[in-house]
């Protein structure tokens, strides 16, 4: 579980040092920093995986880091906690290159202090013995020195790849889906829902029904779910030789995979286009939390996820009682609403705000002067209504979470 993030030049951040919580919102304007911060533990985890997880490295992969305006120093995009019983921190630097004479080439990556500070330490070790950071055309020739057992390492690279970012698009959610995976797994922006949700009627039944059930809770309107069989297209791009030529030739097949399927208040059978953006946008977050990829972290774009006030503070005792089960699960997420903040420990809510030398700030809700003073009289939403985010502005004008 991550306990703080550190970027440096990344982004929309010049340098922000951040505590965590198990359940963490952020909330602010449009363009203040908020989706910056999810996209940053998402490069994380994917940095982090490619690198620590084949013995051998491709020089040829690049992934962007991308500078914060008007900065020139090291990109640095760093983390710490605690992975089941291995406590460190990691941190990720991307050293930038001369402007390229072609714009779309992505400063090269180096990795340095790797877990450091802890009980253990992952260090990068090139084959002429020299203790450096790495350069991305270095990459492929790297020994990798574990100072530490491997049994914590496994317990890191669990925790840390268990990542998902999610971005629901509710046609997505609706679309009938077909998998040929021996376990299907959920996108990003929700496509795969009913081949998740059939893969778990069929052999994790309880797990099926506890979603059900936490649905049923959240929108009183559901009565049962069911999945039912239906075509979905495929096109797929076959080779043929002719004439000692290849030749693509795109191929649509028809599959028989799986829709979703409502039985609601006063209505059965009602397909999942007809049900409403809330009850498909839920289903999808508790099939992520609780279907058979067990995420450890979950990044969230608008927790509110288009439920009515009512249904919005059910939602969030759903994924406390989701997180009482799992309590290695961290939830991280945006919201504009603050109906979602009432339910929630001040400690637990982020509030960001764009300066006006273009950097974004990210500072905690109780962290506000006059927080002792209201904290009594004011539910969490209610304060953050009142005082909104131009005080942080006032804190001067650098600050360590910049």
């Amino acid at each position: 579980m991550i306990e703080k993030v550190q970027f440096r030049n990344f982004k929309a951040y010049r340098s922000l040092d951040l505590e965590l919580e198990p359940f963490t919102v952020l909330v602010g304007p449009n363009a203040s920093g908020k989706t910056t911060l999810l996209e940053g533990l998402s490069l994380f985890s994917e940095i982090t995986t490619h690198l620590f997880s084949a013995p051998k490295r491709d020089s040829s992969w690049r992934m962007p880091l991308v500078q914060a305006h008007g900065t020139t120093g090291a990109i640095e995009v760093g983390v710490s906690g605690k992975w089941g019983t291995v406590d460190g921190s990691v941190n990720i630097i991307g050293i930038p290159e001369p402007v390229p004479a072609n714009p779309t080439i992505q400063p090269s990556l180096t990795i340095d202090s790797l877990l450091a500070g802890s009980p253990f330490k992952i260090s990068l070790k090139p084959r002429n013995g020299n203790w450096l950071a790495m350069a991305k055309e270095d990459l492929a020739n790297i020994d990798f020195h574990w100072d530490m057992e491997r049994p914590s390492l496994t317990q890191f690279l669990a925790g840390v790849s268990a990542t998902s970012i999610l971005r629901f698009i509710p046609r997505m959610l609706a679309a009938a889906s077909y998998s040929d995976a021996a376990v299907p797994s959920l996108s990003s922006d929700g496509s795969g829902l009913a081949s998740v949700l059939a893969y778990l009627k069929l052999s994790q039944d309880e797990v099926f029904t506890e979603i059900e059930q936490a649905l049923k809770q959240i929108v009183p309107a559901v009565r049962r779910i069911r999945i039912e069989r239906a075509a979905v297209e495929q096109t797929a791009v076959r080779t043929i030789a002719l004439d000692d030529q290849k030749h693509e030739v795109p191929e649509t097949r028809t599959l028989w995979g799986n829709q979703v399927v409502f039985d609601m208040k006063g209505a059965k059978g009602v397909a999942p286009d007809s049900a409403g953006e809330g009850t498909l946008m839920v289903l999808g977050l508790l099939t992520a939390l609780m279907g058979p990829s067990k995420p450890r972290l979950v990044l969230l774009d608008d927790i509110e996820l288009s439920l009515h006030p009512a249904a919005q503070s059910r939602l969030i005792a759903a994924l406390r009682a989701i997180q009482k089960r799992d309590p290695e699960l961290q939830i991280i997420a945006t919201s504009h609403s603050p109906f979602i903040l009432n339910d929630l420990d001040p400690k637990e809510v982020r509030m960001t705000f764009l300066a006006e030398n273009g950097f974004a700030r990210c500072e905690k809700l109780t962290a506000h002067p006059e927080f002792e003073k209201w904290k009594g009289l004011m539910a969490p939403g209610e304060f953050w209504s009142s005082v909104g985010e131009d005080w942080i502005g006032k804190l001067g004008e650098a600050t360590p979470n910049e």
